[in-house]
């Protein structure tokens, strides 16, 4: 099931599943990737309670090993509408633990905001247990692009920054190698090349807002609050018509992390009964 909310200059759909952005329209022109499976079936989906991979799918939680799978598990069940009223919307999805799974209860709602130049996303995280939990969050946007490699990613400040390697066969980051990224520039020039070992992350930057620029085009601008870092990705050797820019709170696995869940870099922990916000804003300019 989809919903649909449009003001004079744009329209967005929205899935029930996953609560996931399926298409933006701004002054006519589409923001979101399609779609295609043949590259990805998807368009936008949360990353709750896990963003990338933790080694083996096992991660330790109390002292007990359970499965947890790439990005969690929000993105594949389906969220019902608390409500609708104009251009907002509003979905949830209340988890109840599962043996062998994450062992707490949560509750997380996405409210959608549209306004005729842009989207903003407001994530809540509502802790209903009386211990605190940990947990990651993360968006995954995929912006229409066809022609990465005429394309620079502009950061909101100069950075100096450098990205962790990705080992394609642990599907973890090595802790000790990375590429530099950023020497005191604000301006990223992007390829395809430069996904040949999965994600692009930036795990220490100040700036909460980048643009994505075609030549002389913007394509999208993707700004957010309370979530701390941010990755790039597209598929490697697809040359796919998009990139995932997102937002994050926590990351893949490190090769050198010890495995034991609230121990993450960038992990979130939530003390009873308390909520937490995070939120993004994509728009055309």
């Amino acid at each position: 099931m989809t919903t649909e909310l449009k003001t004079k200059n744009a329209k967005a759909v929205i899935a029930s599943e996953g609560a996931e952005l399926k298409s933006l329209v701004i002054g006519g022109r589409e923001i979101m990737w399609c779609g295609d499976p043949a590259f990805w079936g998807k368009t936008s989906p949360v990353l709750f309670p896990a963003i990338g991979n933790v080694k083996n799918n096992k991660t330790i939680i109390d002292g007990k090993e359970i499965s947890l799978t790439k990005h969690g598990f929000a993105r594949d069940n389906t969220f019902t509408t608390v409500r609708k009223s104009g251009n907002s919307l509003i979905l949830q999805y209340k988890y109840a633990p599962v043996k062998n799974g994450y062992p707490y209860s949560v509750e997380l709602c996405l409210q959608y905001n549209l306004f005729d130049d842009r989207i903003e996303i407001c994530y809540s995280v509502f802790n209903p247990e009386y211990h605190s939990i940990p947990f990651c969050i993360g968006a995954h946007p995929a912006i229409a692009c066809d022609d990465l490699d005429n394309c620079t990613l502009v950061f909101e400040k100069r950075e100096k920054a450098s990205t962790p390697v990705m080992d394609l066969d642990t599907r973890l980051f090595r802790s000790k190698e990375r590429i530099q990224r950023l020497d005191g520039s604000s301006k990223l020039p992007l390829s395809y090349d430069m996904f040949d070992n999965d994600v692009v992350y930036f795990d220490n930057i100040k700036s909460r807002a980048v643009k994505l620029v075609q030549g002389k085009k913007t394509l999208a601008c993707i700004a957010f609050e309370g979530f701390e870092t941010l990755g790039l990705w597209t598929p490697a050797g697809k040359r796919a018509g998009f990139i995932c820019i997102e937002p994050w709170c926590g990351s893949d696995d490190y090769d050198d992390d010890s495995g034991i869940f609230k121990e993450k870099k960038g992990i979130q922990i939530l003390e009873g009964k308390k909520f937490a916000r995070y939120k993004m804003v994509i728009s055309a300019q």
